[in-house]
Parts: structure tokens; C-alpha cells; sequence
């Protein structure tokens, strides 16, 4: 972890000495840096009794510098960044845990009227429940496992665009990851999907359907076992889901808007005869943007895998992510997030048959309150900052108890980057189902028709498939 931190500042000092020269080449090398001290009740995940030996409380602090060099060009952007993120506990060291990231995008015109996009990332590092690297505005229920793992992973994603015309786009994404832990049983994941999307622009709407086939496998998944007295026994599970949504998005005005996606998803397991699983899939967003206060309130029905569980999960998530000035005059701001889950595995039953397990609810509350001396919030912050999660699994067993998790912290941020970036960030992770990128912020508005697109400019968005 020494040698992780070694080149983290050296990379914090390297934005400063050569930021001046970077610029003269079209290129942009900016360092950042986020450190918290707090507190919190439950250091690593532990249930309550009698499943676990319950929760205990501690001191923490992070500390997470990091390198972001951006190159563009008339048909070409490209963003390389690295962040080592790394958290210790003052009287439980053995729960502290640490991160290496490096991830790159890019986007290409390769004609007129097509885009391409490419990326790729990979992690290294030791995993503990207790994980404070997204912003508060950031927050997604999600059900996790106690403990602390070592890991490796990785992915890679592409996507292609074509503008048909001024009203209509057609676009393609493929994504491919890998989640390895470091142990002698490896409990990989492995994962591939793809994404094929239409879109029709509206003087007020955009209107898509999208369809995803996604494959994924679990492997060294554990088998229950009541029996102290037999070995353990392990197996992997391989299964398809494939998910068809029409979306419909509508515009109230410059800073209201709303989205409404329906349609199925179908869950296949490819080991074994069972029949499929069909369940709908669905969400609903209202969405508020302001060059100074973002909000999204939203509902989602859909399946995708959780690395940390091996399961496919059916969830029904309802999400309030807002971001707003307080008193501008002393540059005061709050930021939050506060969401529930209730989730499903689809797994095999003693028949034979896919079905789901157990059900999962998840709370999560996470609410920031911000000062910046400058009005771009992004470049910094000090932030006072209050989490609190709790989830209840259902046990397995007819009869038996179900696990109960609370976690609470209280801590204090700060953030930072040099050099300072003009263009303000958006605050808001808005919700992502279904594989979709998610919106792109202010979007076109009334396309009439256009004139072809000059060469090197770069296509508008096509939706689903334009990341």
C-alpha cells in the first residue's frame, strides 16, 4: 500500500509542474485529492445477533489522490485517470482496506454522421464493506456481504453510433468485466452484454426501444449446507438475460423532465432444463436541472448482477438523489442521496425450476452538507457528511432468523483539484437500468431539420448505445 501512495503523490505533483505546458497541447492534466476522518458504528459490515457477533464501532480516516490528463482533438477526446484510494481504522487495522484504479475513455468521430466510443478500467486492492469513494448525490442501495476480500478486476466497453438522419439514430454497446477475489476458492465472476437501441427525437420527447442480451457466470458459488459435519460443496451457475424497454422521454420545460421506460426481462439458466423466468422491467424518473440545483426522484424494476453476492437480482429501487445551494452569499450547499431496495435472487430450486430466493430490502441515507469558496463545487469542498444503511436478508430456512444489518457514520471531507476545470460537473448520478449509459444531461431540444453535419464535428447523442 507504501508504494501505491509513493506514486499517487508523485502523480498529484506532476498535474502541478506541468499543467502550463499540457494546455499549449490541447491536453489537460489536473490532480485531485479527497481525505475524511469520522466515526461509524459498525467498522465491517458484521450482522446483528444472533447471525453475526454484531457491530463495532471505531475511528477512521481515507485518503484518495488521484491524476486525470484529458487529450481532444476535432475528432478525438481521451480521458486516463488513476486514483489510489486507501481507508484505516484506528483500533481495527485488520478492516482497513485500500484501492488502485485506472480507467481510460474515448470517443472518435469516425465520420460524419458516426461515433465511436471505447473504454476500459481495472482495480486492484483489498474490499471492505464499509466503502466511502462515490459522493454523496451518488448513492444506489446495494445488498453486500460482510468481511474484507483482496480483488482484482476489470473491464472493457464500446459503443457505436450512427445518425440516420436529424430525427433518428441507431446506436450499439458491448460491455465485458471480470470481478476475481483473491482467495483459494476464487468465487469469479465473469460477465458480457450487449445493447442495440433506436431513437426518434421529438420537438419536446425522445422516443427509443432498446434490447439487451447479457450473459453472465458465477463461479465457486457455495452451496448451502445445515450439515457441520459434511465438507462443503461447490458449484457455478451460467445464465441469459435478455431485457426489451421502450422508453419515452418528455421535456415540461428547460429544467423539468420526465422518462418512462416498459417492458420484459426474460432469465434463462443455461446449466440445466428449468424454464425461464419472465418478470417486467420498468422505471420512472422525474428529473429537475438547474445550473446551480439538480434533483431526480425514480423508480426502477429490473435484474442485473451483484459481483459481491454471485446472484442475479430482481430489485424494486425508489431513489431520491437532489443537490442544491443553501445560502450562495456564505457558498454553502447540501447534496444527498436516500434510496430503498427490495431484491430477489433467481436462482434454482430443489426441483430443478428458476424461481427467486430470499428477499433482501436495503435502505441507504447519505447527505452531505458542502462550503466551497468558489461557486464550481467540484474543484472544493469541505463537506460534513452522515451515512446510515441497514438491510434484512430472509433466511433460507423455514423458521430460521433473518439477518439483520445497521451501519451509521458521521465524517468530514475534504476535496479538492488543481488546476481548476470551468465547465461544473453534473452532482447527480442519475439512475442507469437495463444497461442503459443514463441521460446526457441538456439534451436537443425541437430538432428541426439540419444540414449535414460538417466533417470532424462530432454526431448528437444516440441514446442507449452512445456512450
Amino acid at each position: 500500500m507504501r508504494s501505491g501512495r509513493g506514486i499517487a503523490v508523485a502523480a498529484f505533483g506532476c498535474a502541478i509542474l506541468t499543467q502550463g505546458r499540457a494546455r499549449a497541447q490541447d491536453a489537460f492534466l489536473q490532480g485531485v485529492f479527497a481525505g475524511t476522518v469520522g466515526v461509524t458504528d459498525n467498522v465491517s459490515g458484521a450482522a446483528e445477533p444472533p447471525a453475526g457477533p454484531g457491530p463495532e464501532a471505531d475511528g477512521f480516516g481515507t485518503a484518495s489522490p488521484g491524476l486525470v490528463f484529458t487529450y481532444a482533438t476535432p475528432r478525438t477526446a481521451h480521458t486516463l485517470s488513476y486514483t489510489f484510494a486507501a481507508s484505516f481504522f484506528f483500533l481495527h487495522p485488520e478492516a482497513s482496506s485500500y484501492s488502485n484504479t485506472a480507467v481510460y475513455s474515448g470517443r472518435f468521430v469516425t465520420s460524419p454522421r458516426t461515433s465511436l466510443t471505447l473504454g476500459a478500467s481495472g482495480s486492484q486492492g483489498q474490499l471492505n464493506t464499509f466503502q466511502l469513494e462515490q459522493a454523496p448525490a451518488a448513492g444506489t442501495p446495494q445488498n453486500i456481504a460482510g468481511g474484507t476480500t483482496n480483488f482484482v478486476q476489470g473491464s472493457l466497453n464500446e459503443g457505436f453510433s450512427v445518425q440516420l438522419s436529424p430525427i433518428w439514430s441507431l446506436g450499439q454497446a458491448a460491455t465485458f468485466g471480470v470481478y476475481n477475489p483473491l482467495q483459494d476458492r476464487p468465487q469469479r465472476t465473469l460477465s458480457a452484454a450487449n445493447t442495440l437501441s433506436l431513437q426518434r427525437l421529438f420537438p419536446d420527447d425522445i422516443a427509443s426501444l432498446a434490447l439487451s442480451v447479457g450473459y453472465t457466470h458465477f463461479g465457486n458459488v457455495p452451496v448451502s449446507d445445515t450439515d457441520p459435519d459434511t465438507p462443503d460443496t461447490y458449484t457455478s451457475r451460467e445464465q441469459l438475460l435478455s431485457t426489451l424497454v421502450a422508453s419515452w422521454q418528455h421535456d415540461f420545460g428547460h429544467r423539468l423532465s420526465s422518462q418512462l421506460d416498459v417492458g420484459g426481462t426474460l432469465a434463462a439458466d443455461l446449466r440445466g432444463g428449468a424454464d425461464a423466468l419472465a418478470r417486467p422491467a420498468a422505471l420512472a424518473a422525474l428529473r429537475y436541472a438547474h445550473d446551480r440545483g439538480e434533483a431526480e426522484f425514480a423508480y426502477s424494476y429490473s435484474a442485473a448482477p451483484n459481483v459481491f453476492l454471485q446472484q442475479i437480482q430482481l430489485s424494486h429501487q425508489l431513489t431520491l438523489r437532489a443537490a442544491a445551494p443553501l445560502r450562495p452569499a456564505w457558498h454553502l450547499s447540501v447534496e444527498g442521496s436516500a434510496g430503498a431496495q427490495i431484491a430477489q435472487p433467481v436462482e434454482r430450486s430443489t426441483e430443478g425450476e428458476l424461481t427467486t430466493g430470499p428477499t433482501t430490502r436495503a435502505v441507504l441515507t447519505d447527505v452531505a452538507l458542502l462550503w466551497s469558496p468558489v461557486l464550481v463545487i467540484p474543484d472544493f469542498a469541505l463537506a460534513l457528511r452522515y451515512q446510515h444503511t441497514s438491510q434484512r436478508a430472509e433466511a433460507r430456512t423455514e423458521g430460521g432468523d433473518a439477518t439483520l444489518l445497521f451501519r451509521n457514520a458521521v465524517l468530514v471531507t475534504v476535496s479538492g483539484a488543481f488546476p481548476r476545470r470551468m465547465e461544473p460537473g453534473s452532482r447527480i448520478s442519475m439512475t442507469q437500468p437495463f444497461g442503459s449509459a443514463g441521460p446526457e444531461g441538456a439534451r436537443r431540444r425541437r430538432p428541426t431539420p439540419a444540414p449535414e453535419p460538417a466533417e470532424g464535428s462530432a454526431p448528437p447523442s444516440s441514446g442507449h448505445g452512445a456512450r
